[in-house]
């Protein structure tokens, strides 16, 4: 929480999530958030301190979506002189991940439920264009 403060149909679903979150404020993301953890049966599986682990990572993997590949300012343009910031950020996003894994509640989710979560809030991706040559 503190860099929260300080800053088949999975598939769909997690696109969806993620095209809904470019520029959106703090408050918003907890919206989408919520609205998709309960679509996806979380609040009944996991308590409350998991999902905030998971918002968390989630909001940690838009971030890094977004900052991987070029989509807040400097319009379009990955700076070179930005890498420590996105390295900081992809390192936060990893530890609230491992986080996340770490608490009962992943541990007692079934196989497809892990999946789906990874693939709507935890995917991490750099487009091909954006792939170093």
């Amino acid at each position: 929480m503190r860099l929260l403060q300080s800053l088949g149909r999975m598939e769909a679903d997690g696109y969806e999530f993620s095209e809904d979150l470019t520029g959106c404020s703090r408050q918003a993301f907890r919206t989408k958030f919520g609205r998709t953890a309960r679509r996806l049966g979380l609040s009944n599986r996991l308590k409350r301190e998991e999902l905030n682990r998971l918002a968390e990572a989630a909001f940690l993997a838009a971030l890094c979506n977004v900052a991987l590949n070029g989509l807040g300012g400097c319009e379009g343009e990955i700076r070179p002189e930005n890498e420590p910031v996105r390295r900081d950020l992809e390192g936060a996003y990893m530890n609230a991940c491992q986080n996340f894994y770490a608490s009962p509640g992943w541990g007692k989710l079934p196989a497809a439920q892990k999946e789906s979560i990874r693939a709507v809030f935890l995917t991490v991706a750099v487009e091909e264009r954006n792939l170093a040559v």
